[in-house]
């Protein structure tokens, strides 16, 4: 807390170094000025005009409103250190100022730049860091004052470097509203907005309809701002002094209404001083000199609680959440007072409420009890029951090491350790998985007094799909485990038949450009050649060759999008410049069927080969081996290379037809 309030020092604290670097001149007054540019791109409706406001109840001396789409430059005063000729004067300089920076071809506002020393090369200067650094976009309802400042500082221990841009006074909704602000810039990594009712009647009474209708507004501005840029947003009700009914029953109502949509933290007044020592959150004299209502200290553990749902918000999200049954997902032991008898109410609902909204976003759970089947499954079967079996992608319910269990549904997954996240309420528990398995990130789910601020905090948003196949994975694995069944019932040739399986081949749309640039980031296993490929990428492929999707079915599901194909003609050779393929779909002919589709495709194109290269990576093993098999070399070369002729693609199998597997 003091280190924050140390880095939020205000511009008064700061005036004695100002005296010691000479910028100041002899008996001139100190002119707090507040600068008020409305933005081109908010005046677009004709008709617009300002309308005199006045600074309201502020220490300003001096505040210029500046609308370049009206022609409008406005200053409002203090008298008693401003008269009307200075203000005039000073008006008039300004604009000559302006003319002239815009007259300038060259001209450019800011600091000269600082020459790199002869001894550091230029190549070694950081490129326009400030330019790229993520930010944190903030808005509130009142005066934010020194509060940019400590978030700014409460961030540093962040792996990323955080700017902190602010929409202005008292323009929370406006800003969500915009199109061009903070809210809507590509450097934004997430969004904080902090609401308080009272500070709607800061300016005159507040009406029941004006309440309906914010209640409405914001959380279709919020939903609309997440739709169009997916940003995770943090929406924080603070506390005030006022006693209105109304008001905070309608803060509730909102916040009610906020906690179920996709991609928002819902904080309540009580959340932001929990663990800290502040003896009183607010500040009277400021508040009413300059609508600043907290604190120095309370502004610090604002701060300090929003960097850490900012940091919890960015955290990469598990692809397994494993957890525990009795006094975990249920109150109680079920094998002692019985299936019947355990508590699924309250804070344990609102556990299993969050999971299913992680398993909706593409998280598979996973359920690792020490108790036997029936138990467990009677405990999921209860109609007040929330989580179903058929939810869990594994159920582990027996006796035995845990982290052994785990492994095991690992394995059948076909999914890495470092990718579970594992929550149980016992601490012996807990350590055992930390110590054999610690690539696991493990969790101690505290007792039900808690809970709720506990899930706030461990997954403060929920992710949305980014993609239809990311929304039913769940269900892929699912059917998958009934595939896994056929196969072991069956030889391999015969499972294939069975499979019936479907691939459809199709030219990159804007339906599929948001799945293929997923496969390009998370496709190790199945690409030949590894390098991320963003949307604008994609869309060049496209002009200078061709961008192939595949998606594939069979007779237990669908696949969704597994694949893409970037080829481009070269003499009379076709080349894939680009080859990636979901592990969800290796080993079960859809490679097969792949090469046949190249073979045709260069037929088409008049060429009389396919060439495929395979650059060697840790991980593109499956990838190497076809190309190798193929005649590109040895599986282990440093790069594989083959013109395949069109005959060859349309009969090679990777597994032996005189066997019975791969």
């Amino acid at each position: 807390l003091a280190r924050v309030l140390e880095k939020g020092a205000s511009f008064f604290d700061a005036m004695s170094a100002l005296v010691e670097e000479g910028l100041y001149r002899p008996d001139a007054p100190l002119v707090e000025v507040y600068f008020n540019f409305i933005r081109p791109q908010a005046l677009k409706v004709r008709g617009l005009e300002i309308v005199q406001a006045g600074t309201g109840y502020s220490d300003l001396d001096l505040m210029v409103t500046i609308a370049s789409d009206l022609n409008h430059l406005r200053l409002d005063y203090n008298l008693d250190i401003i008269g009307e000729q200075d203000c005039v004067r000073f008006g008039q300089d300004y604009l000559e100022l302006l003319a002239e920076i815009a007259s300038g071809a060259q001209a450019q506002a800011g600091p000269a730049p600082v020459p790199v020393p002869v001894s550091v090369p230029t190549s070694a200067a950081p490129a326009s860091a400030s330019a790229t650094a993520a930010s944190v976009a903030l808005a509130a309802t009142f005066a934010l004052g020194d509060l940019t400042a400590m978030l700014e500082t409460a961030l540093e221990d962040e792996g990323t470097t955080f700017t902190v841009a602010t929409a202005p006074y008292h323009q929370a909704l406006a800003a969500l509203q915009d199109p061009a602000g903070v809210f809507a810039q590509s450097t934004a990594a997430v969004g904080v907005v902090l609401l308080r009712a009272a500070d709607l009647a800061r300016f005159g009474p507040v009406s029941d309809e004006l309440l309906s209708e914010l209640a409405d507004e914001y959380p279709a501005a919020l939903r609309s701002l997440h739709e169009r840029t997916g940003l995770p947003m943090i929406v924080g009700f603070l506390p005030a002094r006022s006693a209105d009914d109304r008001l905070l029953r309608w803060e509730r109502e909102l916040a009610a209404r906020l906690r179920s949509a996709p991609g928002l933290a819902v904080l309540s007044p009580e959340s932001w001083g929990h663990g800290f020592d502040v003896a009183e959150p607010f500040d009277e004299e400021t508040d009413a000199l300059a609508h600043l209502p907290f604190s120095p200290s309370f502004q610090a553990a604002v701060a300090l609680t929003a960097a850490d749902l900012v940091r919890a918000v960015r955290r990469t999200p598990p692809k397994v959440i494993a957890v525990d049954g009795d006094e975990t997902l249920w109150g109680g032991v079920a094998g002692e007072i019985g299936p019947d008898a355990v508590d699924l109410t309250g804070p344990r609902d609102t556990l299993a409420r969050r999971l299913l909204e992680w398993r909706a976003a593409g998280v598979l759970l996973a359920l690792v009890s020490n108790n036997d089947e029936a138990t467990v499954l009677s405990v999921l079967e209860r109609p007040d029951s929330r989580l179903r079996a058929e939810h869990f992608s594994a159920v582990s319910a027996t006796w035995g090491p845990k982290a052994a269990r785990l492994e095991a549904i690992a394995d059948g997954l076909g999914l890495g350790l470092d990718s579970f996240l594992f929550l149980d309420d016992n601490p012996v528990e807990i350590a055992a998985m930390r110590s054999q398995l610690p690539e696991v990130l493990c969790v101690t789910c505290p007792p039900a007094s808690e809970l709720d601020a506990f899930v706030t905090r461990l997954w403060p948003v929920t992710p949305k799909a980014a993609t239809r196949e990311d929304a039913a994975r769940a269900d892929f694995y699912r059917q998958e485990r009934l595939r896994t069944r056929e196969r072991e019932r069956s030889g391999f040739l015969d499972f294939l038949e069975r499979l019936r399986l479907e691939v459809d081949i199709r030219p990159l749309s804007a339906a599929t450009i948001e799945r293929s640039a997923q496969l390009s980031r998370r496709t190790n296993q199945f690409n030949l050649r590894p390098e991320p490929l963003d949307e604008a990428a994609l869309t060049r492929w496209q002009l200078d060759g061709e961008v192939w999707t595949a998606s594939v079915s069979d007779r237990f599901g669908d696949y969704g999008q597994v694949g893409v194909l970037v080829l481009r003609r070269d003499g009379n050779a076709l080349e894939v410049a680009a080859w990636m393929l979901s592990c969800r779909a290796l080993g079960r002919g859809v490679e097969e069927r792949l090469l046949q589709w190249l073979a045709d495709r260069a037929e088409t194109l008049g060429c009389e080969t396919v060439r495929l290269i395979a650059e060697n990576t840790p991980r593109n093993v499956p990838a190497r081996r076809l190309v190798a098999a193929l005649g590109g070399g040895e599986v282990d070369d440093p790069r594989l290379d083959v013109a395949a002729p069109l005959s060859r693609l349309r009969t090679f199998r990777s597994w032996d037809e005189d066997s019975d597997g791969l």
